[in-house]
């Protein structure tokens, strides 16, 4: 019989509207629920000075990393825990400094095993998170990415020969089905064709794009509408407001498709997303960089079963190869339309690009990736063994409880 171990995991978590947030509440419930020698705790970054928000009983630390010394505090705290291991979401905007850099602080200065998993792994990356991903992964036990380019691209971009790297697939939740039909009735899209994307809205996005592809998708298949599924990022809203968002309407309003795109403002629950995903016909992901080696969004999608357009992103090209799905070229109204109104045009191939991501999306469910993070948790706290194979890079100093980054 295992002994029991105590998880801590460092994130961002719910209710601030984050991906990485809504990751962690996804695997440590599930973690709860389906591995009970794990207790798994949160110490939540609080990404802005709200203090009105309110946590619940899992998340035992609050991270205020405006303050300077905030994470190699943090770490002092840690090391006098009865924490077992602890597990670092890593993605580079929401950390502190200048691309999160103060991060490493807390590297720096845990005496616990670390598990980090890499949100973002970037190729030709700029020096400063170059050096930065470098330092973290020397000071992890292991180091979890959700595609297997993501670990090519470490060790060829960033010359890191670590045998610790896990590829653990973004988690999916379960649902209950409800039908196509039914979920179509209960949002009132009735007899229409639903193109659908979904996430924190921001430029990056690129749904600029997707609806200046709409008048071409109309012109063939009239009954199409495109649903921009979720609220603005908090971040971004914090700067820019909703100027994204309007701009997108009057986009649509300009070219006369006002109609055919639907705005949903709000952070869905999991409920009401599954309804707008069995209701979809083609979801759509048209971002704009291609360096992305993750998506919780298309990860969703592909676990639902459904036809898949987007642009050739690496998650994407990777998740969507053996046809299960269309690439579209970057920043190109034209491609997304040819490709999305080739899949609504004919039944046959849209029902095989379904049968192969549903297929394929059955390794995805969340008791899955949480299995697989307890195995690699459980290394980490009970054996122990080296953890470092890249050193660390030139301007880049660990100290006892500080790091420098020069």
């Amino acid at each position: 019989m295992k002994r029991t171990l105590k998880a801590l995991f460092v994130s961002t978590y719910p209710p601030q509207a984050c991906g990485i947030a809504t990751f962690t509440r996804d695997l440590t419930a599930t973690i709860k629920k389906e591995i009970g020698w794990i207790t798994p705790r949160v110490a939540a970054i609080d990404l802005t000075d709200d203090d009105d928000i309110e946590y619940g009983q899992d998340v035992v630390y609050r991270i205020d990393h405006v303050h300077t010394n905030a994470y190699a505090t943090f770490a002092e705290k840690v090391n006098r825990s009865g924490y077992d291991v602890v597990c670092v979401q890593h993605e580079f905007g929401i950390f502190s400094g200048a691309w999160g850099k103060n991060i490493v602080d807390f590297y720096a200065a845990c005496r616990k095993p670390i598990v980090t998993t890499l949100h973002t792994v970037m190729p030709r990356c700029p020096e400063l998170p170059r050096k930065i991903t470098r330092a973290i992964v020397g000071k992890s036990f292991a180091c979890v990415v959700m595609a297997k380019m993501g670990v090519d691209i470490l060790r060829s971009d960033y010359g890191i020969q670590f045998a610790n790297l896990k590829v653990i697939p973004h988690g999916v939740p379960s649902f209950t089905p409800l039908g196509e039909f039914a979920a179509k009735r209960l949002l009132g899209l009735q007899n229409r064709e639903v193109i659908s994307s979904f996430g924190l809205l921001s430029r990056g996005k690129g749904m600029e794009y997707m609806i200046a592809a709409m008048p071409e998708i109309v012109k063939k298949r009239p009954n199409a509408v495109c649903c921009i599924l979720g609220q603005t990022h908090p971040i971004v809203k914090k700067h820019d407001g909703e100027s994204y968002r309007e701009e997108l309407r009057r986009t649509a309003l300009a070219l006369g498709v006002q109609d055919h795109v639907r705005f949903v403002d709000k952070f869905l629950s999991d409920d009401e997303l599954a309804a707008y995903l069995e209701a979809t016909d083609v979801y759509v992901t048209p971002y704009v960089g291609a360096d992305q080696i993750t998506s919780g969004t298309m990860a969703r999608a592909v676990f639902f079963g459904k036809a898949v357009v987007s642009t050739p992103f690496l998650y994407a090209a990777e998740l969507l190869s053996d046809g299960r799905g269309r690439l579209a070229a970057f920043r190109s109204s034209a491609a997304l339309a040819r490709e999305v109104t080739a899949v609504l045009s004919h039944s046959s191939l849209k029902a095989e690009m379904e049968a192969r991501t549903r297929a394929y999306g059955r390794g995805m469910s969340w008791d899955v990736t949480a299995a697989k993070y307890a195995k690699v948790l459980s290394e980490a706290a009970f054996s122990r063994p080296a953890r470092a194979v890249a050193p660390p890079p030139r301007g880049v100093r660990l100290q006892s409880n500080r790091a420098q980054i020069t």
